[in-house]
């Protein structure tokens, strides 16, 4: 019998692209399979969008929430999730009708825990396929991981991919930042035995000038130097900083120059006055990020006050994972011991 398959598709007022993605969902070869959409606080007619395909397909589920960000809907999304593997779809991008059949038989024969594919970029009717040429059809996990420090060797995207279910067993996977994949995906291939590969593409990734990477500004700048906070706490965490810290920094270098031109060159909202001094704090950040953690650890967190509710009867978890200061154990002596003790 062949397994069940999840996917997540978070939405936020995107109502005139939802159909092209759901339509390619549904459109799958394979089956069973479970379209778990969220809904996280949209305000432009998404909701009444994922309402009607729900109503015509008992597969969609669709999950609501208040807006939280694109990483609490993905968790609210895998919580609810009972697949044997899962992956992630973004609203306005779609995919092939055998990407699900063609990943789930590269995983089954393989026994890997993920499988990666290539993908498409597209800007209107124009695409062009991203540079992934993988030289071995199976890898270790760790070494995957690693591999994903350096983009041009291993996409780091979360919606390329193939995932084991039992990779997301412990804790809410996503933060709530832009640029969440930087975090994350790194994460999630080092919990992995083992990683296939394949170079052909089934993911179309469809740019937008509305789109997190349209829409540049501060935010951005701030996001990314967020994301590199989570993988610099996750590599120090698994006791991998030491090991993998040279492509780390070399991640950090690739970083500021790419954020460099985009502050530069690309329109956005940042005053040109204030280019170059943002450009200044992003190096003294990027500096300190090259260096170990102090006094924070990575901690789940959960999202009070989203009431979160699901069609399918199941109770989503509205969380998020964040940097956190770790809390010091006070220490005993006169005048703070509570027992009025010395010594």
């Amino acid at each position: 019998m062949a397994p069940l398959v999840s996917v997540v598709v978070p939405v936020w007022n995107v109502a005139q692209l939802l159909p092209r993605c759901l339509d390619s969902l549904l459109a799958q070869t394979h089956r069973p399979l479970e379209v778990i959409v969220v809904d996280d606080g949209s305000t432009d007619g998404s909701g009444d969008v994922m309402a009607g395909y729900h109503g015509e397909h008992p597969e969609v589920h669709v999950v609501t929430q208040r807006h939280r960000g694109i990483g609490p809907a993905r968790n609210a999304g895998v919580s609810i999730a009972h697949g044997e593997y899962v992956f992630f779809v973004d609203a306005d991008d779609w995919v092939e009708p055998d990407f699900v059949s063609d990943l789930v038989g590269i995983a089954e024969a393989t026994g890997a825990d993920v499988v990666i594919s290539g993908l498409w970029f597209c800007v209107g009717p124009l695409r062009a396929p991203f540079p992934y040429w993988p030289r071995t059809p199976v890898i270790r996990g760790d070494e995957a991981a690693r591999r994903s420090l350096a983009p041009s060797r291993l996409p780091a995207f979360v919606w390329d991919k193939l995932y084991r279910r039992s990779l997301f067993a412990d804790e809410p996977p996503f933060p709530s930042v832009l640029y969440e994949d930087l975090a994350t995906t790194p994460r999630l291939l080092a919990r992995a035995g083992t990683v296939a590969q394949t170079r052909r593409a089934y993911y179309h990734y469809c740019l937008r000038s509305d789109s997190v990477t349209g829409e540049f500004g501060v935010k951005n700048v701030f996001s990314v130097l967020a994301a590199l906070d989570i993988l610099r706490h996750e590599l120090h965490g698994s006791g991998r900083w030491e090991q993998w810290h040279r492509e780390y920094v070399g991640m950090l270098r690739q970083l500021q120059a790419l954020v460099s031109v985009q502050v530069l060159f690309q329109p956005s909202s940042i005053p040109v006055a204030a280019r170059l001094p943002l450009l200044r704090r992003l190096s003294r950040r990027l500096g300190e990020l090259a260096e170990p953690p102090d006094g924070y650890e990575l901690q789940p967190m959960a999202l009070r006050y989203s009431d979160v509710t699901a069609t399918s009867g199941r109770e989503p978890l509205s969380r998020t994972l964040a940097v956190r200061r770790v809390p010091q154990p006070t220490r005993r002596g006169p005048g703070n011991d509570p027992a009025g003790n010395i010594g």
